[in-house]
């Protein structure tokens, strides 16, 4: 008779245990993209300090800065989607996950 409930209730939290699942998966790889992303500005921007400290005159200075800022924008941009189409497509799992779990419910439902 536990033996039974048991298997009901994991049966039953199967859903939400492959959701938070997928939430966590998502989780960390976008915290693995933030870490990233962090370190290789901190590296730029210490490799453009000590550049910037070596330039005699001021046409090379804003030439390099003009290079750095926008390598930093371009860091950002990629970012930015790469992090949009990763929770895009997760939120498209989590929706098939929520679709199939409701779906088996009806059926569940109305076969009874």
């Amino acid at each position: 008779m536990l033996e039974q409930m048991t298997e009901k209730f994991q049966t039953a939290m199967k859903p939400v245990t492959e959701l938070a699942t997928l939430n966590m998966n998502t989780m960390q790889e976008l915290a693995e993209k933030q870490n990233s992303l962090f370190s290789s500005l901190m590296s730029d921007g210490m490799s453009f300090v000590e550049s910037a400290s070596q330039q005699k005159d001021l046409m090379s200075l804003a030439e390099m800065q003009k290079s750095y800022f926008e390598g930093v924008q371009e860091k950002m941009t990629e970012s930015a989607k790469s992090s949009y189409t990763l929770i895009s497509e997760t939120q498209q799992k989590a929706g098939d996950m929520l679709k199939g779990m409701s779906e088996e419910m009806t059926a569940k439902f109305t076969a009874k």
